[in-house]
């Protein structure tokens, strides 16, 4: 179980993960707490904040929210 901030769809139903065979980024559906696992979290909202701008800058993200995965996690408890 993660702990800290991570970035989703603005419906909450998709979160940023790392696509290792791309090596970029993709939305994942969160239908259970395995994507949860491995989406990008991070614990400082700072650090997230400037990762969102950078991948925002290259155009390899759309907008998306920023939440805690707490939030998230509740789907499932």
């Amino acid at each position: 179980m993660q702990t800290g901030y991570v970035m989703c769809s603005q419906d909450l139903s998709k979160v940023l993960c790392l696509d290792k065979a791309s090596g970029g980024v993709t939305l994942v559906t969160v239908d259970s707490t395995q994507i949860l696992n491995r989406s990008i979290c991070l614990s400082d909202l700072t650090e997230i904040k400037n990762i969102y701008d950078m991948l925002k800058n290259h155009g390899l993200i759309n907008q998306l929210e920023i939440v805690n995965v707490a939030r998230l996690y509740k789907k499932f408890y």
